[in-house]
């Protein structure tokens, strides 16, 4: 009996230890417009991530803890002072994430809504 109660504390242990285990998220912002990004602000999970001076056809890399559900609030500030707004995809607390967002003169869209948890079908 003392040897299941202690192997019982054991994984219980190990289980309320995984699900603390902070998860993570990143997103690949890809620019498609006809002009330079001076700056990017990407908010997610309570985080900013800012990514300056992405050159058209270029992109760059966010990385972010997933700490709760969220969707993405993007801003977009061009090189001509132009800014574009807009809140895109989710993420849900207790995955890994890794996304792709295009920003285009007009707008900003995810292509890839893939949590890593899933499995490739």
């Amino acid at each position: 009996m003392r040897y299941f109660l202690t192997a019982m504390c054991t994984v219980f242990s190990l289980l309320i230890m995984a699900s603390c285990t902070p998860h993570k998220g990143n997103f690949l912002l890809i620019n498609k417009a006809s002009e330079p990004i001076s700056r990017a602000l990407v908010n997610v999970c309570g985080q900013t991530i800012e990514l300056n001076e992405i050159l058209p056809t270029k992109s760059a890399v966010g990385f972010y803890e997933v700490r709760s559900d969220s969707q993405y609030d993007i801003t977009i500030e061009f090189r001509s002072k132009k800014i574009i707004r807009k809140e895109v995809g989710y993420v849900t607390n207790g995955l890994d994430f890794s996304h792709q967002i295009v920003v285009t003169d007009t707008d900003i869209e995810m292509l890839d809504k893939g949590n890593l948890s899933q499995k490739p079908k």
